[in-house]
């Protein structure tokens, strides 16, 4: 299935998804049927199910998502700007703009996407003690970072919303450089220690949760509530680890290429891990002869 065919199918399970959820809402709005609210709590969970979905299959599928970007650009901004699906894609789409780069240049442009963050976080401060309209030219002088995104006076709380905005650009440019093969390890070795001192804690909170089992106490409950925490914990890390190996799928393959990736004794926790990790390969030439089809029915 072509990456388009996904989306179509998602777009219209969301768009009824989204119709049913807001014939619901107007229901309750002149019944205020407690089964009608907790029918529409359901729906905004397929929803927001739908919408993880979608963003694992982008990454399971980001060659594709990518030569989208290179060959059909026009195609691809029509599906972003889509009502349903739309919101997914944007998300992930600064991940299109991956390149690798050399490890110099890769450490120098974190260094200074860092600093200029902390610019950022300093210009916060300053803004939360202003009052009454903020001076763009001055406000410029003092935080440069803020070069060709401020032009002009606006309110405090405007001023703030713009240097959320700038920061969040910042982030993902910084994403962008921590996934290169130069500097990929750094989060990597993070994440991947939160998951085994998780894993560990998680195999004594089972035990500790076993043992309360059936007593029906405050014991119990506490243990149950533990345990869910930890493997949440657990999970979120995991989920992390997945799309940033997912978000170089070069470098994915080269880690599982390596002689001792299959054997459980040798390989380390991160080799062992993605070896059930396995993003979609794309022969591009095959799958532009058959974008090429598709676009002229």
């Amino acid at each position: 299935m072509l990456l388009i065919d996904y989306l179509e199918e998602s777009a219209a399970y969301l768009r009824e998804r989204w119709d049913a959820l807001r014939k619901l809402e107007n229901q309750y709005r002149h019944a205020y049927d407690p089964d009608l609210k907790l029918e529409a709590n359901r729906i905004r969970q397929q929803i927001r199910k739908k919408e993880g979905e979608i963003t694992m299959e982008l990454l399971l599928n980001l060659e594709e998502f990518r030569a989208l970007h290179k060959y059909f650009p026009e195609l691809l901004g029509a599906y972003m700007e889509d009502e349903y699906v739309g919101r997914a894609l944007s998300k992930k789409s600064w991940l299109v703009d991956f390149k690798n780069t050399p490890p110099q240049q890769a450490l120098a442009k974190l260094q200074q996407l860092k600093a200029s963050r902390a610019s950022l976080r300093d210009a916060k401060k300053f803004l939360r003690k202003w009052i009454g309209k903020v001076q763009a030219r001055s406000l410029v002088a003092t935080y440069p970072v803020l070069k060709g995104h401020m032009t002009a006076d606006m309110d405090k709380d405007e001023a703030l919303e713009l240097i959320k905005k700038v920061d969040r650009t910042l982030l993902r440019e910084g994403w962008l450089v921590l996934i290169t093969d130069t500097l990929i390890q750094m989060p990597l070795t993070k994440f991947m220690a939160m998951i085994n001192h998780l894993s560990y804690e998680e195999v004594k909170a089972k035990a500790e949760h076993q043992k309360a089992t059936g007593r029906g106490t405050v014991a119990e409950a506490a243990a149950t509530k533990k345990l869910r925490e930890i493997s949440r914990d657990r999970e979120h890390y995991e989920r992390l680890v997945t799309q940033i190996l997912l978000a170089n799928p070069a470098y994915l393959k080269s880690l599982k290429k390596k002689k001792n990736w299959l054997s459980r004794e040798k390989g380390s926790t991160l080799e062992r891990f993605a070896q059930n990790i396995t993003p979609h390969s794309l022969k591009e030439r095959a799958w532009l002869n058959e974008m090429k089809k598709r676009l002229e029915k």
